[in-house]
């Protein structure tokens, strides 16, 4: 029976496959380098039998490779570990949308997710040292995005931003 694994690393033409019931059996990842050699459109694969790691780098379409793996009972991945990771930019949508963000029922207002990550950014700027020009933008983004510092609401502004009347 072939031994579960896992993809821990997708790139379009790069695998990284942890094969944790094998690691430490020089003799199974020598033969499943010849074994993902033998795939069409697969270039290079290169395993450490100490980590249990194998890194295959192909041309081939993704289904071309997984079924190449099923039909010579290389590895048998765990479920749902086909599927392609989700992009960063999804799952940054998705947390900032969690009901942990907000006590209401309501959308976490994104000005204040950008506030916070120009502030963060500022105070970085300023422990790494660079306080001339990157801290100084981070911190003008920041009170930018603000709320009540745009002009939506003068009343909870921030700063005057109408000059007094003349009489």
């Amino acid at each position: 029976m072939a031994p579960l694994a896992r993809v821990a690393h997708s790139l379009p033409g790069r695998k990284r496959i942890k094969i944790d019931a094998r690691r430490g059996d020089a003799a199974y990842f020598a033969a499943l380098e010849k074994g993902l050699a033998e795939c069409p459109g697969v270039g290079t694969v290169t395993t450490d039998p100490r980590t249990g790691m194998a890194l295959i780098s192909h041309t081939a379409e993704d289904s071309v490779l997984w079924s190449h793996i099923a039909e010579h009972d290389l590895f048998q991945l765990g479920k749902n570990e086909t599927s392609v990771p989700t992009p960063v930019h999804s799952s940054i949508a998705s947390a900032a949308e969690h009901k942990s963000y907000t006590k209401s029922e309501k959308r976490p207002d994104i000005r204040r997710l950008i506030f916070l990550a120009m502030m963060s950014m500022g105070v970085l700027q300023v422990i790494k040292g660079n306080i001339a020009i990157p801290a100084i933008a981070a911190f003008w983004y920041a009170y930018c995005v603000f709320p009540g510092t745009n002009g939506d609401n003068p009343e909870h502004s921030l700063i005057e931003t109408k000059l007094p009347e003349e009489s």
